[in-house]
């Protein structure tokens, strides 16, 4: 009976690995075949089961196939295993993420063309709460997925814009272009409630160039918004440059103050505090003077600068330097500084009081050997 035991996890493993490259292949035809096997059927006993395990991540065999953007694997088990699109979904809901947060910090574009319309019609446009929840319905009974939280208040569209996913971002935008309605989840210029940031403050934030100018010129989305900070997108990524030094952060301020027409004179003493390359700051300087406002970035450092104050030492600090380093000696340290004090001073404590061995009182706790 053990050696069966054995045998059928041997099986079970084989299938599943054999299944997983298979799918991670985007190879329909092997699919197929594998799924019309007695092996498959009696290892796989419902489709909509979650058999798989990505990294930390547990998933069906449908979510196996988005997981990989393995589009021809996808709709074939959708459509000819029937696997569950709702079920799926559960699956992913319950280990807080979701299809469409995986599609897009994946990247997977295939698949987003054709989940994008069942994704558009099961959300449900339910007024927002404090923390980001989703449900969605892919069935039209009464069984429905309860709302699930998702821990991250940073949308899909969001991640896609913050990883530089911008072919998740181009198909999302052409596809709801003409729409009147668009998903939270998968607006543009919806607003983190965290941080006050959509997808322009976003790409300010990342210092990615490339995404700022698409989001600009072909989704027309608001670069002249404030985040909860009241930080403008000028400011954002002159903040995000002193951390990290991006590659394009000339380019980018210039596009955002000529082009987007952000707000270069909103909070600009911070602003240029913050600017270091001397062509950004020429640059700044110049932009402001042309609005009136006559500023030298290093006299403003001068009148910003913190003096700092020498505190007063006491005699007793300054003793105890000499015993620093790795020849410290209690002993020594507390016969010189001790020496000469009142013994009144060093302790109040009732000289009756006092046992004389330490610890005593616990030490009579203990219960003996």
């Amino acid at each position: 009976m053990g050696a069966c035991l054995v045998k059928k996890t041997v099986e079970q493993d084989t299938l599943f690995t054999k299944v997983q490259r298979v799918v991670e292949n985007n190879d329909v035809l092997d699919l197929e075949f594998i799924s019309r096997s007695g092996e498959f059927a009696s290892n796989i006993e419902n489709i909509n089961n979650a058999y798989f395990m990505i990294k930390d991540l547990r998933t069906n065999l449908l979510g196996l196939s988005l997981f990989h953007n393995s589009l021809n694997c996808f709709k074939f088990i959708h459509k000819s295993l029937n696997a569950s699109l709702e079920s799926m979904e559960k699956i992913f809901l319950d280990q807080k993420t979701s299809a469409i947060d995986l599609i897009c910090t994946r990247n997977c574009v295939d698949i987003l063309d054709y989940y994008l319309p069942y994704y558009e019609k099961s959300f449900e446009y339910c007024p927002l709460i404090e923390e980001v929840s989703q449900s969605l319905n892919f069935t039209s009974n009464t069984e429905v997925v309860k709302p699930k939280i998702i821990i991250s208040t940073y949308t899909p569209i969001h991640k896609a814009c913050e990883i530089g996913n911008m072919n998740i971002i181009s198909h999302i935008h052409k596809y709801f272009k003409e729409k009147a309605i668009i998903p939270y989840t998968l607006d543009l210029d919806y607003q983190d409630e965290n941080s006050g940031e959509n997808c322009s403050l976003i790409s300010c934030r990342t210092g990615n160039y490339t995404m700022i100018r698409f989001l600009h010129t072909t989704c027309q989305t608001n670069f002249r918004l404030l985040n909860k900070l009241g930080e403008n997108a000028v400011q954002i990524l002159a903040a995000s440059n002193k951390k990290k030094n991006f590659k394009d952060f000339y380019e980018s301020l210039v596009y955002l103050v000529i082009n987007a027409g952000v707000d270069l004179s909103h909070n600009y003493e911070e602003t240029l505090l913050l600017l270091e390359s001397e062509k950004a700051i020429l640059f700044y300087q110049k932009k402001l003077k042309e609005k009136g406002i006559e500023i030298d970035k290093y006299e403003l450092e001068e009148r910003y600068k913190l003096v700092r104050i020498e505190q007063v030492r006491s005699l007793e600090e300054e003793k105890l330097d000499s015993y620093q380093g790795s020849e410290f000696n209690f002993i020594k340290l507390y016969s010189d500084i001790m020496q000469g004090t009142d013994a009144d001073e060093i302790s109040a404590i009732d000289t009756h009081s006092r046992n004389a061995t330490p610890f005593t009182s616990v030490l009579n706790e203990l219960p003996p050997n």
